[in-house]
């Protein structure tokens, strides 16, 4: 039996594989275990290598916990990242506490149950997030019945507020949101065998204090901002003001990702465009200043990005989205370089409605889908491919809501643009939309917008692909596979909507 580490951090197979894009790993944590297991574990999300048994890719949000403990005085030594297929080298009697990141420890978010509604099945996050824990405990039962078994990460909210799930998990702690400021302290404590509450509510330091990561991180994610501060009832960041990290901790964050072997990056935030500006407001040289930092790093080629909203977009020229585009791309050849952009509706009314007055920024209820429709297509001229997110089943929403947002999507069914429709999953604990509420016309609505998106997605994800060289007989298996899923999602689509209520 091994000593064992005093402190393990670790997380599912989804967030510690070795994925070669953000989509790849986009794609393997929509899964549902209606797609066999092999060609997730061997295809989608394959097991990355490690360092010495200690993982070479994990969350960032680990990673961050990780760095804190350390620069709080715990040694290095006795902090060890490790994937699930090298946990059990990692826990001995020694070890006080196993610390597990989740994305979605209950299958709640908006995404996971879309696709489950849709397709049947279990959300692979969460089967496998399962496994893992059944395995921690099993060790710990075994080698260290007094550890504690500690759960956080941005799912943790799913659990937070249920002892009874939590225990059938045999979780012990529950961390909740950002917590590098609190992390020192509560893990001290679990060592010391003292006392802690069940549900912990996590403290993040101010930006300038986030410890830069001293690991790689899955899908070589360096966070840019954090939180978002704009109200909106359905995000689990709504009040969380948004934070800019200082460029050198981004930079050094980039570096440790060059470092392990990756050749690119994803720059994450809940909005790229509002980097650098104060209250709600933008500053694209600030952008564009750290773009062109990162650009000048050896060895970096392709650099992704995640989010953007509507508000932001509108206040860059069009030279500059233009100049954000190119920084990203540099010299991958990328052509296809895409962003998701949360429109959520065409119903300015409905969007205020749920809290997302601060994300129309001025625009008009009436206004908010035409205004949405030029952005969109602001992108598109400026090389993007814009992903739009629309959500359906809104507090309040009518026949002539879904009317205005199908209108809506076939007004750009001639542009290069991908629309994903997810289904409302509120934050609070209200029941989420189900497939039984779905009439007839919210069918069309996603099986309208799906069709857009099995145009572009596969074009999107070889290009990408192209860009960071992956090998030709990956490419095109995953397109065969992908065709193949397209079929699958046509007919469930098209067998929903026939049993569909009027």
């Amino acid at each position: 039996m091994p000593t064992g580490s005093p402190i393990i951090l670790t997380a599912d197979r989804t967030l510690t594989a070795r994925y070669d894009l953000l989509f790849d790993g986009m794609l393997a944590s929509s899964q549902t275990t209606v797609t066999p297991s092999p060609i997730l574990t061997r295809l989608l999300a394959p097991q990355a290598p490690t360092d010495d048994g200690s993982a070479r890719f994990a969350p960032l949000g680990l990673r961050r916990i990780e760095a804190a403990l350390v620069r709080d005085g715990i040694p290095a030594t006795d902090v060890t990242v490790v994937d699930e297929g090298h946990l059990a080298a990692a826990v001995g009697p020694a070890t006080r506490v196993v610390a597990v990141s989740a994305g979605e420890p209950c299958g709640l978010g908006m995404s996971s149950t879309t696709m489950t509604d849709v397709l049947g099945g279990s959300i692979y996050p969460r089967v496998m997030l399962r496994r893992l824990l059944r395995r921690a405990r099993a060790l710990l039962t075994a080698r260290a019945p007094e550890a504690k078994l500690v759960l956080g990460g941005p799912g943790a909210w799913q659990l937070a507020s249920h002892p009874q799930a939590r225990a059938n998990l045999g979780i012990n702690h529950v961390v909740t949101g950002y917590a590098e400021a609190k992390a020192p302290a509560v893990f001290r404590s679990l060592l010391a065998r003292e006392e802690v509450p069940a549900v912990i509510e996590g403290i993040g330091p101010d930006a300038d204090a986030i410890p830069p990561i001293l690991g790689a991180t899955t899908m070589g994610v360096v966070e840019i901002s954090r939180g978002c501060g704009l109200g909106c009832s359905f995000c689990t960041i709504a009040r969380e003001p948004m934070q800019h990290l200082p460029t050198e901790t981004i930079l050094a964050d980039a570096r440790t990702n060059l470092r392990a072997g990756l050749t690119t990056i994803a720059v994450l935030s809940e909005d790229l465009f509002r980097y650098g500006g104060d209250a709600g407001g933008v500053e694209p040289s600030a952008l564009i200043g750290l773009l062109e930092r990162l650009r000048a790093l050896e060895g970096l080629g392709l650099i992704q990005t995640d989010h953007a909203n509507i508000m932001s977009i509108a206040r860059y020229s069009d030279d500059e989205l233009s100049r954000v585009r190119g920084l990203l791309v540099g010299d991958s050849g990328c052509e296809l370089p895409w962003v998701n952009v949360g429109v959520e509706t065409a119903s300015g009314e409905l969007l205020a409605r749920a809290g997302g007055g601060a994300k129309m920024a001025g625009a008009a209820p009436g206004d908010w889908g035409q205004h949405c429709a030029t952005q969109v297509r602001r992108l598109i001229a400026a090389g993007w491919l814009p992903m739009v997110s629309l959500m359906i089943g809104l507090p309040g929403e009518s026949e002539e809501h879904l009317r205005a947002t199908l209108d809506w999507v076939h007004d750009l069914r001639r542009e290069r643009v991908t629309i994903f429709p997810v289904l409302h999953a509120p934050v609070d604990g209200a029941r989420p939309v189900t497939r039984s509420d779905l009439g007839h016309l919210h069918w069309r609505l996603i099986r309208e917008c799906y069709a857009l998106s099995f145009r572009w997605v596969p074009r999107m994800y070889w290009d990408n692909q192209c860009a960071v060289g992956v090998p030709l007989n990956k490419r095109l298996t995953l397109q065969v596979l992908g065709r193949a899923q397209v079929l699958i999602w046509r007919t469930a689509m098209a067998l929903r909507q026939g049993v569909a209520r009027p």
